[in-house]
């Protein structure tokens, strides 16, 4: 591998040019070279890796192996970039498993050990995180530290995604009946309406048989149920705030009946919305640097992160979100788009995902279609079979192993602990 011992802070991410002007500036650190193979390696400088600009990361590994521990990490520095970079920031977190509120607590006593052997300390991490309304109270009950609510707003789902959201087809009288029934009441009501709109058109509905009219109804009624789409949304500009964190948590939906559709609605209208204000964004951007030699708008660049990603970007099925992740994948640099992906099966990912992430980072795999997947990264400056080096990862936890096309060096890293609670370890049957 190649690899440079000194003390200087190794900078993933960053290009020579870059790194001459800002020095480690607008990094998170990530963790520390790995100095020596076995089971008590020897650790050496630190690495960090560059959020200033955009990427596409991705981060990969088997199940337990430390993806989502690494995501909290990256969180955790996000939170404490400089104020005059961290307020050009924003970013979202998509929430699949219900893990990250731990980021608002401060790491657990049994971890300060740890902690202190890399010089730092428990403290908790200042994030907004929001919950679909409809189970606002259950997580207020149990008393998990949550800010508030979050709500897709009905007109800004269009025709398609209704019938992503039930499985419908075109060609499905049900789905005949819902894009007609949207596109009238977007026609007399305007931007302004809610799903009992819809279901009082749907009723009065002329051209549909009874039956359809009742299976459409239905389906309605159980949205309505889920609490997430009302007439008056969360805006973008709740969410993409200047130096904020904001966690989506869409846990609750994943064994919901009917509602598995859900979390890819949410990313896929999160991710067009916030693509097309970013491109209208970057050009008053680039005023601001013409005219006042400063970079500088109403909206941050944004940073997107995705639990479970081959969920939303798979490689042999469709998805709602998928086109609109895409875009991120192909041009979302250029209007500051960054995307995060965090996934246990590369193998099932799109392989737009894989062939244009610049920051690769891996925790141990095991499963040879997942190596091979993650194969096709393999760059001309890697002299080393991906094989031999997980073989020669140690195999506690959080053990990674980074490839970074941008400097083009091939590093074997320990993630540093967190400074926060960790809500993702496997649960026990044991009382403490």
């Amino acid at each position: 591998m190649q690899q440079d011992f000194s003390q200087e802070p190794a900078v993933l991410g960053r290009d020579l040019k870059d790194l001459e002007k800002y020095g480690s500036q607008g990094t998170a650190y990530l963790g520390k070279v790995v100095m020596s193979s076995g089971e008590r390696p020897v650790l050496g400088r630190k690495v960090m890796v560059d959020v200033s600009r955009p990427h596409l990361m991705l981060i990969c590994g088997k199940r337990g192996g430390g993806k989502s521990y690494t995501l909290a990490v990256l969180m955790e520095e996000m939170a404490r970039l400089d104020s005059s970079i961290k307020s050009r920031i924003s970013t979202i977190t998509i929430d699949t498993v219900g893990i990250f509120w731990g980021l608002k607590l401060p790491a657990a006593n049994a971890d300060n050990v740890e902690l202190s052997a890399w010089d730092l300390k428990a403290e908790k991490t200042n994030v907004q995180v929001l919950v679909p309304r409809g189970q606002l109270a259950f997580y207020q009950e149990k008393g998990l530290p949550i800010d508030g609510a979050f709500t897709l707003k009905c007109s800004e789902l269009e025709e398609t995604e209704w019938m992503a959201l039930f499985h419908l087809k075109w060609s499905d009288p049900e789905g005949i009946l819902i894009s007609r029934i949207v596109a009238k009441v977007r026609e007399k009501v305007g931007t302004y309406y809610g799903i009992d709109d819809l279901i009082s058109a749907t009723k009065v509905d002329e051209e549909s048989k009874l039956e359809v009219r009742q299976a459409v109804i239905s389906r309605l009624q159980m949205a309505k149920s889920w609490g997430l789409i009302e007439k008056e949304g969360t805006k973008i500009e709740q969410l993409a705030l200047p130096g904020v964190i904001t966690v989506i948590d869409v846990s609750s939906y994943r064994q919901t009946v009917g509602a598995e559709g859900i979390k890819d609605i949410v990313v896929a209208l999160i991710g067009k919305k916030i693509f097309e204000q970013r491109m209208l964004y970057r050009k008053e951007e680039e005023m601001k640097l013409i005219n006042e030699n400063k970079r500088s708008s109403k909206m941050p660049l944004v940073w997107l992160m995705i639990d479970e990603a081959h969920m939303f970007m798979p490689k042999d099925e469709e998805n709602i979100a998928l086109p609109v992740l895409l875009e991120w994948v192909r041009v979302g640099r250029q209007p500051g788009l960054g995307l995060i992906l965090a996934t246990q099966r590369p193998e099932k990912i799109h392989p737009d995902a894989v062939s244009q992430c610049d920051i690769f980072i891996s925790h141990r795999m095991t499963s040879q279609p997942d190596i091979a997947a993650v194969g096709a990264l393999r760059p001309t400056y890697m002299n080393t079979d991906l094989d031999k080096l997980y073989s020669e990862m140690p195999r506690q936890k959080g053990f990674a192993l980074v490839i970074d096309d941008n400097t083009e060096k091939i590093w074997m890293i320990k993630t540093r602990p967190r400074f926060s609670w960790d809500s993702s370890v496997t649960a026990s049957a044991f009382l403490i």
